[in-house]
């Protein structure tokens, strides 16, 4: 009997023991990992200021690479939530809201999981270096233990799966920025619009990368549409458009076109209808030696497009979402205006393709009296969201 008294007691010094230290545990569990990476803040803050890259950032991957994601709110800012699903017991279910943020400061996410604890958030701070030339990313993860003492035993604990988790965001973030064009696109205004197809007579062309050549295989591809538009009885009705195939290191590889005022047109007696391309894969646009195949007007190309007369082609140009910049001044910018809206599209989310009707666009908006540091330019890069 007083063997079990004994044991007793010592049970009870053990548990008030543990009470004790269980009080003057912390209250508050805070992880804080950071990273620096090469990239301009507004670059940093624009991908973690949203959720739609989220899935190829998240340190979740390191324990299920199977998890399931999806979005729900507005696309950024305040309000956009990430919710997932995952069998992985260090991962399980769980959500992410954007609560506040501080552009190209700081983004304060809510996290809503069965993790211990209450008012769990993660912060991301971004501080630029005094040289302007690298940003470091501080990721924190905060939580509330209150007087709940199993919750303060369990922080002990906290530099488990939520230090991984920050510290595998961060690395997963800084091989994600590494990818992106490291240009910085926070002084020009940038916005997402919708625009409708239209018919164009369009010439592929190639010149030297000097804006003198360019202009000289403008100019011609200009004559040869301008030919073709006088035998289909066709006027211009928009303004000129520039299509970007490659901007390689020497050369730039490129497409002239414009906008024609219908989608029929009569040609050598033969009445045909401007269509979106649909490339034949059956056809390689090359001959039984090898060259490059010649079609007839009328015919429809190994691209799709319909053939005018010699280099003209017509087609059913773009329709839908793109990325929209309005610039005055050089045409010899637009090659950086470009890829500015290229590393937009990557922070924010958007695919875009390189290819087809899909291609980076601008159109000359000024008339040929201004002066060639004064032109007008509305560029395009069509994206999908």
């Amino acid at each position: 009997m007083i063997r079990i008294f004994e044991i007793l007691i010592a049970l009870l010094i053990v548990f008030l023991l543990a009470v004790v230290v269980g009080v003057v545990l912390p209250d508050h569990g805070h992880v804080e990992r950071s990273v620096e990476v090469p990239s301009p803040v507004r670059q940093v803050y624009d991908s973690v200021n949203t959720f739609r890259r989220f899935p190829q950032w998240t340190g979740m991957r390191a324990f299920d690479p199977d998890i399931k994601m999806s979005l729900s709110g507005p696309e950024a800012g305040v309000g956009a939530k990430v919710s997932w699903t995952s069998a992985s017991p260090k991962v399980r279910d769980g959500s992410l809201t954007i609560t506040a943020t501080e552009e190209d400061k700081s983004v304060d996410m809510a996290l809503d999981n069965d993790w211990i604890g209450t008012n769990k958030t993660y912060r991301i701070e971004l501080i630029p270096a005094a040289n302007g030339k690298t940003v470091r990313i501080v990721e924190s993860y905060d939580v509330d233990y209150g007087w709940n003492l199993i919750w303060r035993y369990g922080g002990l604990y906290i530099n488990g799966e939520p230090s991984a988790i920050v510290q595998g965001n961060l690395a997963s973030l800084s091989a994600l920025l590494a990818g992106f064009p490291n240009t910085d696109y926070k002084d020009q205004p940038i916005e997402v619009v919708n625009v409708d197809a239209k018919p164009v007579f369009i010439v592929a062309t190639r010149a030297h990368r000097s804006l003198d050549e360019v202009a000289d295989a403008t100019s011609a591809a200009m004559t040869e549409i301008e030919e073709a538009l006088k035998k289909t009885d066709l006027t211009v009705a928009g303004p000129r458009m520039t299509i970007t195939t490659e901007w390689g290191e020497e050369d730039y590889t490129f497409a002239v076109a414009v906008p024609v005022s219908s989608t029929t047109f009569t040609l050598d007696g033969q009445t045909y209808t401007i269509e979106k391309p649909v490339p034949n894969p059956d056809d390689e646009g090359v001959d039984e030696d090898g060259q490059p195949k010649t079609y007839g007007p009328g015919e429809k190309d190994n691209k799709g497009y319909l053939v005018i007369e010699g280099n003209v082609r017509a087609a059913l140009w773009y329709g839908g979402t793109a990325l929209y910049t309005e610039y005055t001044g050089s045409a010899a910018q637009l090659p950086l205006l470009r890829l500015n809206q290229k590393a937009y599209a990557e922070t924010h989310g958007y695919r875009y393709s390189e290819g087809g009707i899909t291609r980076p666009y601008d159109e000359l908006v000024s008339g040929p009296e201004a002066a060639s540091d004064e032109e007008v330019f509305r560029v395009y890069l069509p994206i999908t969201r």
